[in-house]
């Protein structure tokens, strides 16, 4: 489990607790298994599917996105 994601888990979790739905709830929009969504917010989604964590986020109002990794520019560290 890295730290990526482990942070994405726990936003999962704050986005669902927002929004007062338990993981059965959330389980249950997303057509998922509970046992599915309490692994993906611990981050143990080795296994699970891209389209079923989007699917996810779309309940939750958010999106996957891609990002440059690597050093920031000079400008990234003025903001």
């Amino acid at each position: 489990m890295t730290m990526e994601n482990t942070e994405l888990g726990q936003n999962i979790k704050e986005l669902r607790k927002k929004k007062g739905w338990t993981q059965k709830q959330l389980a249950e929009f997303s057509v998922l298994d509970r046992t599915t969504i309490g692994s993906l917010e611990r981050g143990d989604y080795s296994d699970l599917g891209i389209r079923k964590i989007q699917r996810v986020l779309l309940l939750l109002g958010k999106s996957l996105t891609l990002t440059d990794i690597g050093l920031p520019t000079l400008d990234e560290l003025k903001r």
